[in-house]
């Protein structure tokens, strides 16, 4: 077996630059007269008395900034003790160069995302048992263009929205309309061409109600017919009634309901009495998802019926009569 050298027991190992400072500053604490660390904390206002410890110990280099709180605290000369503390961190030995970490493995190569698949569109929702025809507006139209004789039927597709379910309607009772009757006569008898004069009231809700009650907006002149556009959306069966507080009767001329329980009705009163802005129209009707309601006075319009019979009938064309005129064949 060889021995193993071993060091003189006389050989002692250098200081370190970290010990050399230390030394260099306790001989300053000491010149000072040896002040406690907690009064060189106090003196020095920012660095802890522990701090202070530590730099004296030589255990590590101190950083400048306790250096400095050190030597100002025993009263030594800081441009002096910053060469010493240049000097010592210069021969303080080079810390290791970090071995760089492993560059990560390269990434596995991005997953082709596939091309969007073209969606095919949603089937068309059935269709109600038939068209809803709005010979309200087609009325409408026709009287402020002028036109004297037949009207064209506007056909309209009925709105999908707001379907009623019909276990939610109460059991459906036969309705009659109100009693045809002669409208009274016109206060504008005459060869006066039919024209729309102004919107007399109009409404829409949306919810439970079944009764509404509008207040006349503008004056409507004596002798005048009125004429009500309505519809119901998702609605169930029964009387739809309009009177207004002058006591004029708004009799039925369509009621038209599709197989999604969408209903359109036109309702006149010709010649209709004087109402004033103090005056209201009251509307009731059966329960409805929404409910949308105008009033409208024309002048020169003697009568409204259906094109096949007399008025109140569904199974036609409306047309309407103005003063001095007859319907024109459809």
């Amino acid at each position: 077996m060889t021995e193993q050298k071993s060091k003189p027991e006389g050989a002692a190992q250098a200081p370190t630059a970290a010990e050399c400072l230390a030394a260099e500053l306790r001989q300053l604490r000491l010149d000072a007269g040896r002040p406690s660390f907690r009064i060189m904390a106090r003196t020095a206002g920012c660095i802890s008395h522990t701090t202070l410890y530590e730099a004296a110990s030589g255990s590590r280099l101190p950083s400048w900034p306790t250096t400095r709180a050190f030597v100002r605290a025993c009263g030594g000369d800081e441009a002096q003790w910053h060469r010493r503390w240049n000097a010592a961190v210069g021969a303080e030995p080079t810390a290791p160069v970090p071995v760089p970490a492993p560059l990560p493995a390269p990434l596995p190569a991005a997953v082709p995302v596939p091309a969007p698949q073209p969606v095919e569109p949603l089937p068309a929702p059935p269709r109600g048992g038939g068209r809803l025809r709005a010979y309200a507006l087609t009325l409408l139209v026709g009287v402020v263009l002028g036109i004297g004789g037949t009207l064209g039927l506007l056909a309209v597709r009925a709105p999908a929205a707001h379907s009623a379910d019909a276990s939610t309607c109460p059991a459906e009772e036969e309705t009659s309309r109100p009693a045809t009757g002669t409208p009274p006569p016109s206060g504008h008898a005459g060869s006066d061409a039919p024209s729309w004069i102004s919107r007399t009231a109009s409404d829409q809700q949306a919810g439970s109600s079944t009764e509404a009650v509008l207040p006349v907006l503008a004056p409507v002149t004596q002798g005048d017919a009125l004429v009500v556009t309505m519809m119901l959306t998702g609605t169930c069966a029964g009387a739809v009634t309009v009177t207004d507080t002058r006591g004029d009767r708004f009799q039925i001329i369509e009621d038209v309901t599709d197989a999604l329980r969408h209903r359109v009705l036109l309702l006149t009163a010709l010649g209709a009495s004087a109402l004033t802005t103090a005056d209201s129209i009251r509307v009731t009707y059966p329960r409805a998802s929404t409910y949308h309601v105008a009033v409208d006075e024309f002048r020169g319009v003697s009568a409204v019926r259906s094109a096949e019979g007399t008025p109140g009938d569904t199974g036609g064309d409306t047309a309407v009569t103005t003063a001095g005129s007859r319907p024109a064949p459809r």
